[in-house]
């Protein structure tokens, strides 16, 4: 057990199989939420480094986002595609020095997504390793966060997409009160106990709860393959380019941006479960198979909130089957998305 794991333990942690983290504490709703500033550790995603001269180069030509941007402070969301177009990982990068990137996915998928690109990296200039360990992954949000932000040393004002590294220390401005922080294994359990005195801690589903309320799909070993960016809304939170080049993948998701017609997409959708199988299928009154979910996180009282494909028409009942029979058995509610959707896929995003 490494020594970050025994501090957690002496914090009250517990993490479970997958790597999410719990604390042993009463649990908020999701209405005291909103009044607090939380801290949380993400332990359940891991970090690849990609070092060396052609790193981003080398990424530009194997995912979604225009690995360019990075290079003017920004981070950014993306996707590694198969070449049937569907997503096998999806990812938030940033560039800490002009030769080094790190990529943040979950880490169910850290050593496949290294094995497929280390395939194709050795016609380049770069060197893949596992970084998850090297750096510690934390959550901190609420309407404290950029105040304890601001406070870690000589930081310039951030916007939100911006990056900034120094000190041993990657701040990611999700949001205007979100943040993301990669934290050198050296530094991680002194920032942890400086933060954790000004704030509360939280699960890490109720991260997980705030990347499913700005519609941010995150990929797992379960989902591997089973989307496409569209269905997912990467074009919409500019995680896809349409102007950057090929990558593996590019001519269908293209093709798809501008001839396709897709019928079912993501939605933000609410429902009451004791336990909820991520696997389950989502099926009308007679138990046909209408959609997927993609995540979900409990907010509380045997509620839930979750992202799912279903259909864009929403004129019929959709229930969450049970895991035994596959008949309907919960009833789902759709709830809006942070950002406006379009009326079809031609429409000319990024």
């Amino acid at each position: 057990m490494s020594n970050w794991q025994h501090f957690l333990d002496a914090q009250g942690a517990t993490r479970s199989a997958n790597g999410e983290i719990a604390f042993n504490k009463p649990q908020d709703s999701a209405s005291q939420a909103a009044a607090n500033t939380y801290l949380t550790e993400l332990g359940y995603q891991g970090l690849l480094a990609f070092d060396g001269p052609d790193a981003a180069k080398f990424l530009q030509g194997q995912v979604t986002a225009d690995v360019r941007e990075l290079a003017n402070g920004h981070w950014k969301l993306g996707a590694q595609c198969n070449l049937k177009g569907r997503m096998e990982a999806s990812f938030a990068l940033a560039q800490i020095n002009p030769e080094q990137i790190l990529l943040r996915c979950h880490a169910s998928l850290t050593d496949s997504l290294a094995q497929h690109l280390q395939k194709y990296a050795v016609f380049s200039k770069v060197t893949l390793s596992d970084a998850s360990d090297a750096w510690r992954r934390f959550g901190l949000w609420g309407p404290g966060a950029a105040e304890l932000v601001a406070a870690q040393g000589k930081r310039p004002t951030m916007n939100t997409g911006d990056v900034h590294s120094n000190d041993g220390l990657v701040c990611l401005k999700l949001d205007e009160q979100r943040y993301e922080l990669w934290v050198s294994d050296a530094h991680a359990q002194n920032l942890w106990q400086t933060l954790a005195s000004n704030c509360a801690l939280a699960d890490s589903h109720w991260w997980q709860l705030e990347d499913i309320r700005a519609g941010w799909a995150e990929i797992t070993a379960t989902s591997a393959g089973d989307f496409s960016p569209h269905e997912l809304h990467y074009p919409l939170i500019g995680a896809v380019s349409f102007k950057k080049g090929c990558y593996t993948g590019q001519e269908v998701v293209a093709r798809l941006h501008y001839k396709g017609k897709l019928k079912k997409h993501m939605a933000r959708i609410a429902l009451s479960a004791e336990t909820l199988d991520l696997t389950a299928a989502i099926v009308d009154s007679a138990g046909t198979r209408r959609g997927a979910l993609v995540m979900a996180s409990p907010t509380g009282d045997n509620n839930w909130e979750a992202l799912a494909v279903i259909p864009d028409d929403d004129t019929a009942e959709l229930f969450l089957a049970t895991g035994d029979t596959g008949q309907p058995a919960t009833k789902i509610a759709r709830m809006s998305l942070p950002y406006p959707l379009p009326t079809a896929d031609n429409n000319p995003e990024g």
